[in-house]
Order: C-alpha cells, then sequence, then structure tokens
C-alpha cells in the first residue's frame, strides 16, 4: 500500500538513487501520470526496467507537459536520457497509445490523455515500450 502523494522527478532529492533498485534495475515506486490532478498508475511498483536512450524522439516544446522538466539527467548525457522500460504492453497498469507516425507509437496517460509520456517504436527488435523517467510522478 502507497502511502505518500506522488511526488515529480525533479522533486526527488536524488532522482535516479530514489525510484531505482540497485540490485535490479526495477521502479522502486509506481509511476503515475506527471498531471497533478491526474492519480491514474502507468506503471506498477517493480514492473519496469531503467534504461538509458537517446531522447530525440520525445522533442516536444514545453508548454506540452507544464512542470515537467527537460533538463539532462546528468551533465555528460547530453541527447541520452532515462527510461522505464517494459519489454510488453501488457505489463503497464494504464497507459493510451497515438496512432503510429513513421515508426513510432507515443504513449500517453490513458485517463487523461497527457503527453506523450514515453514512446514504442514499432521497428524495436526486441520490443520496448519507454516512458521517460522525467514525464512521470513517482509514489513511494
Amino acid at each position: 500500500m502507497t502511502t505518500t502523494d506522488p511526488t515529480p522527478f525533479h522533486k526527488l532529492n536524488e532522482p535516479l538513487k530514489d525510484i531505482v533498485d540497485p540490485n535490479t534495475n526495477k521502479n522502486l515506486a509506481n509511476i503515475l501520470c506527471p498531471i497533478n490532478t491526474c492519480k491514474c498508475v502507468i506503471i506498477r511498483k517493480g514492473a519496469a526496467t531503467l534504461v538509458e536512450r537517446v531522447d530525440n524522439k520525445l522533442a516536444l516544446p514545453e508548454h506540452v507537459l507544464q512542470g515537467v522538466s527537460e533538463q539532462p539527467d546528468d551533465e555528460n548525457a547530453v541527447g541520452r536520457t532515462y527510461f522505464w522500460h517494459l519489454g510488453n504492453m501488457m505489463d503497464f497498469e494504464n497507459v493510451g497509445f497515438s496512432k503510429t507516425v513513421d515508426t513510432t507509437k507515443y504513449l500517453s496517460c490513458a485517463d487523461c490523455d497527457a503527453g506523450p509520456i514515453g514512446y514504442h517504436d514499432t521497428q524495436s527488435n526486441p520490443k520496448e515500450f519507454l516512458v521517460n523517467v522525467r514525464r512521470a510522478r513517482y509514489q513511494f
């Protein structure tokens, strides 16, 4: 059972240490929609693995997800960022998918349609579904 209000990535003390199990690289908290008024759980605790990928697929105007920081996760990671990785779309608790744009399906909150919060490259093999760590809130 969770006991805290969801916390945005940029408000965590040591984000990558706070949200990742160092032994398994799995998420230590439920991953929720980035919108404060939405309570949608996107990924349950322990279901996703932290990975690093190029960030060019999620370029978007700043105003789309207000309050979500787009700064690099560390100063040496320009052009790359961290994502929560799932290998099967059924591993999500709640997520919406866009129509395919080129080879990419964008992920959004299933309840309020906020997004994009991540993406799925339809040509990736094996399949991978990625949620940007900065485009989520965390409930411990």
